[in-house]
């Protein structure tokens, strides 16, 4: 629904569509702060998204308009289970696009912007009802189902990676938030900025610190290697490990072994995503697109490794673009027991490694940096 302190009626130039997930909302945030610097207000771009907690978390901290709608995803699968979910999730569809054609008639968009999954989809086929032009926006190296049916007919369809086989894709980066594009990584500016970041959380600034995540609601798999890492190499004092454990995990018991020198820090998230990249020496992180247009915008060394059950293997597809370019260590999720030992402690020793890494990663970053895609809306808005 529209939040009671957001008018519904004036004019929005922009509807941002997506959510149910932070890998989601955060681009759509992005492009948000994209258009906001090519001159629009924040009150000028609306938001159509899901009612799932993560979606009212990030956008209610905002000024955009929004509407939040209740709408599940059709599963693909013909398991009993899946079967009974896609028959409750088409009615709230039908609700979803009924109340998005309304919403849209009353802001009066001159474009709507898809950053795919369920969530976007009462507010694309309301447009295309209305005769609103559509931009489609991929961030995955494989797009989505949702993401390969609006692009057939889209306005325009903007991609992260080259090379993209949708129809009428530019090649224009992914939409990374204006805080990331702002991080600097070298220089006596960004050595304070680390510096500062570090002592925050109580870390040597000195030490070579290792920043490990696992997406937003974290991954057991990519905290036990963590945790047997740390534990390995727990009598390193050159080493430090700032944890992101995510709020399932948070909890979890796990505590150095005694006498440990190496320094390590265990949080469920952090809000300022920024210090967290000024902060990591060396990244582990999942092959979510958001996480990895990140990554490569700031130019952050790091081994990636690819969550194994993701739909379509999308996550093996990202990565692999950024170990074929030289911009990152992959770690296959079934081999974690040695190659992740193996390749975290290759950027750890190697500084040489780590530039070279650093620098193609960032070299990959340049159109995440870039006025690109918000040119792209502005044309298609026109």
């Amino acid at each position: 629904m529209t939040t009671p302190n957001t008018p519904s009626s004036p004019r929005v130039f922009a509807v941002i569509a997506g959510g149910g997930t932070a890998g989601h909302v955060i681009p759509a945030l992005a492009l948000a702060e994209h258009l906001c610097e090519r001159g629009r207000s924040p009150r000028s771009i609306a938001f159509v998204a899901s009612r799932r907690p993560i979606d009212e978390q990030l956008l209610g901290a905002t000024d955009h308009p929004r509407l939040l709608l209740s709408v599940d995803g059709l599963q693909r699968s013909l398991a009993p289970r899946a079967v009974v979910r896609s028959i409750i999730a088409l009615p709230k569809l039908v609700v979803a696009i009924a109340r998005a054609t309304s919403q849209l008639r009353l802001w009066r968009p001159r474009v709507v912007v898809s950053v795919g999954g369920f969530a976007s989809e009462p507010a694309v086929r309301a447009a295309r009802a209305l005769g609103i032009p559509v931009v489609v926006v991929s961030y995955d190296q494989h797009p989505g189902l949702a993401t390969r049916v609006q692009a057939k007919k889209a306005a325009a369809v903007a991609t992260a990676f080259a090379g993209s086989k949708l129809p009428g894709a530019k090649h224009t980066g992914a939409p990374v938030r204006a805080a990331i594009r702002a991080v600097a990584r070298h220089g006596d500016d960004a050595t304070h900025e680390r510096t500062r970041v570090a002592r925050e959380f109580g870390i040597d600034p000195t030490r070579l610190i290792v920043v490990a995540m696992g997406g937003s609601l974290g991954s057991r798999t990519v905290n036990e290697a963590v945790e047997t890492f740390v534990s390995r190499h727990a009598s390193r004092a050159d080493l430090a490990v700032v944890h992101l454990a995510g709020e399932r995990y948070q909890q979890t018991a796990f505590t150095l072994p005694a006498g440990a020198r190496l320094q390590y820090v265990r949080i469920a998230s952090h809000h300022r995503m920024d210090d967290i990249w000024r902060l990591a020496d060396v990244a582990v992180t999942r092959a979510g697109a958001s996480t990895l247009a990140e990554l490569v915008t700031v130019g952050a060394p790091a081994a990636i490794v690819p969550w194994a059950q993701a739909a379509d293997d999308h996550q093996r597809s990202n990565a692999e673009r950024l170990a074929q370019a030289g911009a990152a260590l992959v770690v296959d999720e079934r081999d974690l027991a040695a190659g992740f030992d193996r390749a975290l402690l290759q950027l750890i020793d190697d500084s040489a490694l780590r530039e070279r890494v650093a620098a193609k990663a960032y070299a990959l970053g340049a159109l995440n940096r870039s006025s690109a895609l918000g040119a792209l809306i502005e044309s298609a808005a026109r």
